[in-house]
């Protein structure tokens, strides 16, 4: 694999996750969601994950796994088993990103972050890399020969939650 031509680009949607090297680069864009970035310098690998909410809801249910990249908790899992088979956790270059609370006030954004926090605390891991939290969407891209993590910033309007009343005349 190490000198097969890399594809040009993976696109990494809400749910998802890659870690390897068969790609140029990995490219998501991130509201409240957030992404672990992990690279290493050695191998010249690194991969992407996109979690939309810390856990899985209370009351829904996901036996078959299939979502099992939109919840930090089993995400994070995933994207630690993969980084396990190429090298020690330690190794890696890791960075957290998004967080935003950009389409509600509910604090998912704040919720996800928090949660990246505590995991990378208790694995006993830092991220080298940190961009998360405000009101804005961000896009990112990570480059497999370098590891850099490029980051645009994009302004956003949070959607109004007030309750909509709506009068109904009856004949």
């Amino acid at each position: 694999m190490e000198n097969a031509p890399r594809l040009p680009r993976l696109n990494i949607h809400p749910g998802d996750w890659y870690i390897g090297n068969r790609y140029h680069s990995i490219y998501t864009v991130l509201g409240s969601c957030v992404s672990l970035t992990a690279w290493h310098p050695r191998l010249k690998l690194g991969g992407v994950c996109h979690y939309i909410l810390p856990e899985l809801p209370h009351g829904i249910s996901d036996q078959d796994g299939k979502n099992a990249g939109r919840y930090a908790k089993t995400a994070l899992l995933l994207m630690k088993k993969a980084m396990q088979h190429h090298a020690s956790l330690n190794e890696f270059q890791l960075g957290i990103f998004g967080g935003s609370d950009t389409i509600s006030h509910f604090g998912i954004g704040k919720k996800n972050v928090y949660f990246a926090q505590q995991w990378l605390l208790n694995e006993n891991l830092i991220a080298t890399q940190v961009d998360v939290g405000g009101t804005i969407s961000r896009s990112l891209i990570l480059t497999m020969s370098s590891g850099i993590v490029t980051v645009k910033h994009y302004e956003m309007q949070a959607i109004n939650t007030s309750p909509i009343i709506i009068n109904h005349k009856r004949p």
